[in-house]
């Protein structure tokens, strides 16, 4: 193989992000753009474009992994379920593939931000890992042996409705009641310190407050951190993971919300199961689902990684070139 590089697209309902990226994590000619409307093959064509203007400059690439916002089914490069770009049931790989020339491979944001933290972040060295992603919700990737998690059907890593308190608060995306989503995502977070009396546009205003020592907002990240401490303590019983990485802008609070989150997770786990496990955060920021799509293409693709038979948690892997 003659070339060291594949593309990392990063699609979001809102901006695309790419790179062509080394197989040791080095970004190079990033770009962000916003997201098309029209559908799947809007995006495939935009994708196409930028692919063109990176490789122009950082040189040729040989293959293509693409981190998308829904559930995907990775081994046929399919959309399984979509309520943002309209891309259900679509081969998005086989979109991409046609578009760019290239090899490609799809994987869901979550699980290929797991991958980017486990290959080149925080996990690195690790040989399993456990991601939370704290934003609107609560998501989630578990990475195993190397290889990304996906379960029976492409739907695993759902972390965010964990029950953490039966019978407890609404949770706004699934509508069930004591999800960890419920007290951790910031939407949820939001309308109860607002329901406080208090005002805020994110999170970092209810971080900030919380370091003021001002009690409502001390009140909602005590709760979140508990919460989180408990989910983070059934991962551990269940999975036995080496590291716990936890993402997210408000993942940048530090100890206020790490020390609870450790101190929940001591408490909760088994002693064995606890001893020895770290709970840190992320350190790839906003680059970790483009990251994590060149993790997947060069898993794919690259000659001394996966095969295209490889197998992936309990199921075999085909290459889009295959549909």
């Amino acid at each position: 193989m003659s070339s060291d590089l594949v593309l990392g697209i990063d699609v979001g309902g809102t901006a695309i992000k790419a790179a062509a990226v080394t197989r040791t994590g080095t970004m190079r000619e990033k770009r962000v753009v916003p997201t098309p409307g029209g559908g799947p093959k809007a995006i495939a064509a935009c994708v196409a474009g930028i692919a063109r203007d990176i490789q122009a400059k950082a040189g040729r690439a040989f293959a293509v992994g693409v981190g998308w916002p829904t559930p995907v089914d990775p081994q046929r490069g399919v959309v399984l379920f979509d309520n943002k770009l309209g891309s259900a049931g679509v081969n998005v790989a086989a979109l991409i593939r046609r578009a760019t020339g290239l090899p490609a491979c799809i994987e869901n944001d979550a699980n290929a931000a797991a991958l980017a933290e486990y290959l080149y972040g925080a996990g690195r060295g690790a040989g399993s890992l456990v991601l939370l992603t704290l934003g609107t919700g609560v998501g989630g990737g578990i990475v195993l042996g190397g290889e990304v998690w996906h379960g029976r059907d492409g739907a695993a890593g759902e972390i965010g409705h964990i029950k953490v308190r039966p019978g407890g608060q609404r949770c706004l995306f699934c509508r069930r009641r004591g999800c960890l989503e419920a007290y951790a995502g910031a939407q949820a977070i939001l309308r109860r310190y607002r329901a406080a009396g208090r005002k805020a546009e994110g999170m970092k205003d209810i971080v900030s407050a919380a370091r003021r020592k001002e009690r409502p907002a001390v009140r909602v990240v005590s709760e979140m951190a508990e919460m989180l401490g408990m989910a983070v303590a059934d991962l551990a019983n269940i999975l036995n993971p080496e590291i716990v990485v936890i993402g997210g802008g408000v993942a940048r609070a530090g100890n206020i919300l790490f020390r609870p989150i450790r101190a929940a997770m001591a408490r909760e786990a088994l002693p064995n199961v606890s001893k020895g496990l770290r709970v840190v955060p992320a350190k790839l920021g906003n680059d970790a689902g483009l990251l994590g799509a060149a993790g997947c293409a060069w898993k794919r693709f690259g000659t001394s990684a996966s095969s295209p038979t490889s197998t992936t948690g309990n199921r075999r892997l085909r290459t889009a070139s295959s549909n």
